[in-house]
């Protein structure tokens, strides 16, 4: 089996009439972007219902996610009407339920319950992503890549920390950065165990090297979220 057919696509609701419909556009691209970069490719639902054929004939050809904001679920009704069942089916109001009721429709003045909303569901599509490749692929095929990359081969920006004297670059350090000061985590070392675990998924710590990756980790998060304040 190809490189090629480790990749998932990923149909996401293009509804903006309520939250959940924003919140599953970003979701897919947190997924897309940080959570599984070198897995998943993104089907573009107003292409794929117009008729184009290379959206479809993905969708055809590899497994398939629907993300969709509300019970009628119009991703998924669309794919499969064109391009055969799909192989998972995220539904925002069945995993947040009420929890959408502080959100926005718009972008604009996110605030808190916006951004962990989205995160949530980022982490549902990511653990339906692992679901399906580890049930279609052999072992061989679903091994990570050394780097990071994004569905379409274009390498994740970076960060560099300074490892027993040497630079180490992270692949998407500043996207992990970014979302746990989306999420109010800390720049100290109070959840520093959780930061760096969430870099480990990308990036390979030894068990020795743990404590001096935290320290490094701790402080570039720190000064991350300094440029951020400032920034305001």
């Amino acid at each position: 089996m190809s490189e090629e057919m480790t990749k998932v696509g990923i149909v996401s609701c293009s509804g903006e009439a309520i939250p959940e419909g924003t919140i599953s556009r970003l979701a897919t691209r947190r997924v897309l972007e940080l959570l599984r970069p070198d897995k998943t490719v993104t089907i573009c639902l107003p292409l794929f219902l117009a008729g184009n054929e290379g959206e479809r004939n993905f969708a055809k050809t590899h497994p398939t996610i629907t993300v969709d904001g509300c019970p009628k679920q119009c991703a998924r009704w669309g794919t499969e009407q064109n391009s055969g069942p799909v192989s998972g089916a995220v539904v925002i109001s069945e995993i947040l339920g009420t929890a959408t009721s502080g959100c926005r429709r718009s972008l604009r003045n996110a605030a808190q319950p916006d951004k962990e909303a989205v995160w949530a569901v980022a982490e549902q599509i990511a653990a339906e992503v692992d679901r399906i490749l580890a049930e279609t692929l052999p072992a061989a095929v679903k091994e990570s890549k050394d780097g990071a990359e994004c569905a379409c081969s274009a390498p994740v920006p970076g960060g560099t920390v300074t490892i027993k004297g040497s630079n180490v670059t992270i692949p998407g350090l500043q996207l992990i950065f970014q979302q746990c000061f989306e999420r109010a985590i800390p720049a100290d070392y109070s959840r520093s165990a959780e930061l760096l675990e969430t870099v480990k998924i990308y990036h390979r710590i030894l068990p020795e090297e743990e404590g001096e990756y935290r320290s490094a980790l701790v402080k570039a998060y720190r000064e991350f979220c300094c440029e951020r304040q400032e920034n305001k």
